[in-house]
Parts: C-alpha cells; sequence; structure tokens
C-alpha cells in the first residue's frame, strides 16, 4: 500500500507546490553556469540572481494558487488549477530536464527532482483525482494539452520579473 493512499485527496494537492519549491532550490543556483556551458543556445543567458527572482515568483504563485484553488471555491476549477501546476511540472520533467539530460548527457539543474519527484507523483495524482472523480480523461487532455503554453508564458513572465527586479 502507498503510504500517500492515507492522505486526503485535498491534502495531496498541497504537495504541489511543496514539490515546485523543491524543484526550484534544486535548479536555481546552478543555471546560469550550466546554460553558458551548452554547446546549443537553448534559451537567453539568465544570471542566477534574475533566475531565482524568477522561480520565487512561480513558487509563491503555486502557493496563492493553491490556497485559493482548494479554500475560496466550491467548484472544481479551483482543483483543476492546481493539477494544472502539476501538469506543468509533469511537462517540463520531460522536456526539457529529462530531454536535455539524454542530449548533452550531463547533469541539468532541476533533473534530479524532475525525475524522482515530480515524475512520479504526477503519475499518482493523475491517478488519485481521476479515482476520487475530480478529472475525467476529457479533463486530463485538457490539461495537458494547455501545459506547454502555460509553461511557456510563465516562464517569459517570471523571466522578465526577475530581469526588472534584478536590474533596481
Amino acid at each position: 500500500m502507498n503510504p500517500l493512499d492515507e492522505i486526503s485527496f485535498a491534502r495531496l494537492l498541497w504537495f504541489v507546490p511543496f514539490l515546485l519549491a523543491i524543484h526550484n532550490f534544486e535548479e536555481a543556483p546552478f543555471m546560469e553556469k550550466w546554460s553558458k556551458e551548452l554547446p546549443l543556445p537553448i534559451h537567453p543567458a539568465v544570471s542566477t540572481q534574475q533566475f531565482v527572482w524568477a522561480v520565487t515568483l512561480l513558487t509563491a504563485a503555486g502557493f496563492a494558487v493553491t490556497y485559493f484553488g482548494l479554500t475560496t471555491t466550491k467548484q472544481p476549477i479551483g482543483v483543476w488549477a492546481v493539477l494544472e501546476i502539476q501538469m506543468i511540472m509533469l511537462v517540463n520533467a520531460i522536456v526539457p530536464h529529462l530531454v536535455a539530460s539524454l542530449r548533452f548527457q550531463k547533469y541539468n539543474p532541476g533533473v534530479v527532482t524532475a525525475l524522482f519527484l515530480n515524475i512520479p507523483f504526477s503519475v499518482y495524482l493523475f491517478q488519485r483525482a481521476m479515482q476520487v472523480g475530480t478529472m475525467s480523461w476529457g479533463v486530463f487532455c485538457v490539461l495537458l494539452a494547455i501545459a506547454p503554453f502555460a509553461a511557456i508564458v510563465l516562464i517569459l513572465v517570471s523571466l522578465q520579473f526577475g530581469k526588472w527586479v534584478s536590474r533596481n
């Protein structure tokens, strides 16, 4: 039996922002150095300070969405918003983390938590959401379709925020 089975679904959803924070904590200190060492420019260079501010914003937003999604509405949209965060983390675990590790044959910041926390937890959480009737396959597919686009927008906005805060 999985020990997570003993936790209520509502409490289980609170793992989402905490796993986001742990993942960002692994990623933030190493991103600048790693991205500068890549043989291919896969994104514009970011400073450690800029990236720390960016992931701090994303982490705070994750906690805010979870809090408001679970406490202010009785509609499923609040839970789906939290599940969307985890879907973004699942997509992020595969692209770029898993793909970059395989392509460049080296550690990339965030890959450990992506592979060993976010992927297994995502699979469990989505199965559990379906078991309790919170999510159907249709909702799963919608969340999956939104995730890559939401991730790109969130990354761009948070990096701009980090750049702005770093300059001021």
